[in-house]
């Protein structure tokens, strides 16, 4: 990679919001412009509580497991998206003093699996979540002669998370999701406008047998409310 290939690298992105117009051509889109720019993979990331995924061309043993250091919260390159929210590059190499054990764990399993260093662009989305889009290299350490410009780059990755959501793309990994036969009825009445209460008398359930109910699904997946509940559901088509 020579030059200013960090804003080279945005400028293809917005080609592929632009041009991709289903699954497969957005996915091969991806591969193709990180192969380009000497990357070995891609890694798109939706980490929003009940309702994440990930679409990434990286080995599926890998992305369990780092699917599994995300939700445990200790995936130092998410940490440090969450705390940034703008385009960083990284390396498991440490540049100056000692990394933190948890992290020399995190880098040593991503090395197994030819992942050294990269670049990550991170996006705020709703309910204060995150997306995330990285692209990942073998090298020790990346490179580069400009840095990056932070709202293009915000722009871009806003753009194709957006067209994932427009083309619904098929998740490599999807956080499973489900709600017991009590659950799915108390919540399918709310998607039909009854309160807790009215949902309790038409079931002849006492109110908080309902209330309970629903309060372990929204526990379960760190969701605040019966709405987000509810749009969750939808989405997930359980109700």
């Amino acid at each position: 990679m020579e030059g200013d290939w960090m804003n080279q690298l945005v400028a293809g992105l917005l080609e592929i919001s632009a041009v991709a117009h289903d699954d497969a051509t957005l996915k091969a889109a991806l591969a193709d412009l990180a192969e380009r720019f000497e990357f070995s993979g891609y890694d798109h990331a939706k980490l929003l509580p009940g309702d994440s995924y990930v679409i990434s061309n990286l080995h599926p043993d890998w992305l369990k497991r780092s699917r599994k250091l995300d939700l445990d919260r200790r995936n130092p390159i998410i940490k440090r998206a969450q705390q940034s929210r703008r385009a960083f590059i990284w390396s498991g190499t440490p540049q100056t003093g000692t990394q933190p054990e948890e992290d020399q764990t995190f880098y040593e399993a991503a090395a197994q699996f030819g992942i050294r260093s990269g670049i990550t662009i991170p996006i705020a989305i709703s309910s204060g979540a995150i997306s995330v889009l990285s692209f990942v290299s073998p090298k020790s350490i990346l490179t580069a002669q400009d840095e990056i410009d932070p709202i293009a780059a915000s722009s871009a990755v806003g753009q194709l998370h957006a067209r994932i959501g427009q083309l619904k793309v098929t998740p490599s990994i999807q956080e499973p999701f489900y709600l017991s036969p009590k659950e799915g009825t108390y919540t399918r009445w709310l998607s039909l406008g009854k309160t807790v209460e009215d949902t309790a008398d038409i079931e002849q359930v006492k109110y908080n047998t309902v209330r309970i109910a629903l309060a372990e699904a929204r526990r379960r997946y760190d969701l605040c409310n019966n709405t987000q509940l509810v749009a969750l559901a939808i989405r997930r088509g359980l109700i």
